[in-house]
């Protein structure tokens, strides 16, 4: 997939490009077969909710212990419009799955940019990264969609963000409240609704959120965060599943061998 002049302009403008359906119906069924294996994992990759320690709250990693997801990672449809957005080589920085389980159990996220923590505690120089935010159900009004602040990147990278650590070493850095409601009335806030399948393309200093999923009905996000090349982290600290130090250029695969999976 090539993106087009208009294209590349609307990513300067709102910080974002959005493609419903981008994958078809066989590509989405061979990921959504994989996600209970993924979910049922034990090790440290898996953090749980809160208050619900039978519900996952992310699975890092998948690209790296599930097939569906590595083939998701190099499909030519999401590696070469980054490559075009960041003009370099990229590889995978991380993955992460938020299930968003229903009737509850799938917590909020504060508004936060995603920067923050690979800049400060890993070591990410500039935002020069793209998150891939590859719907894995479908994602509804009713079930606590993403939400957005569209360009909000324009601000930069926020010196107002206050640290929030889990005790499993997750840091997530929330967006000050006086610097939200600025943000939020001088852009408005966008949700991100489609079918199972679609794919946003996201700037990773662009102000984003989302509520309780108090719907009965899981909504499953994979967020693939493709770094470029020369910005590559240069602190180590964290876990090969938060932070990975293969800088190695990503070298695509077929565009259908996702789909041949679902055979």
């Amino acid at each position: 997939m090539h993106l087009d002049d208009h294209q590349l302009a609307e990513y300067e403008e709102q910080g974002y490009l959005f493609f419903p359906g981008l994958l078809d119906r066989d590509e989405v069924a061979a990921l959504q077969q994989a996600v209970p294996e993924i979910l049922d994992r034990q090790g440290p990759e898996v953090i749980r909710e809160k208050g619900d320690s039978t519900a996952a709250r992310l699975a890092f990693g998948a690209h790296v212990y599930s097939e569906p997801f590595r083939r998701l990672s190099l499909l030519p449809r999401l590696v070469e419009p980054v490559r075009q957005l960041l003009e370099d080589d990229v590889y995978l920085h991380q993955s992460r799955m938020n299930p968003k389980q229903g009737f509850g159990s799938g917590a909020s996220w504060e508004w936060h940019q995603d920067y923050s923590a690979w800049h400060v505690v890993d070591g990410m120089a500039e935002p020069r990264c793209v998150m891939a935010t590859v719907f894995v159900d479908d994602c509804t009004a009713a079930k606590s969609p993403l939400l957005v602040i569209p360009g909000s990147h324009r601000d930069g990278f926020l010196d107002s963000v206050q640290l929030h650590q889990d005790a499993d070493g997750y840091s997530l850095y929330h967006v000050d409240r006086d610097t939200f409601e600025r943000l939020a009335e001088e852009n408005g806030i966008e949700a991100l609704v489609g079918p199972a399948g679609s794919v946003c393309l996201c700037h990773s200093i662009v102000v984003h959120g989302s509520a309780n999923n108090v719907s009965p009905w899981r909504r499953a996000i994979m967020y693939l965060i493709y770094n470029a090349v020369s910005n590559a982290c240069t602190n180590g600290d964290r876990p090969w599943f938060q932070n990975n130090r293969d800088f190695a250029p990503l070298e695509t695969i077929d565009d259908g061998a996702l789909r041949e999976l679902s055979t």
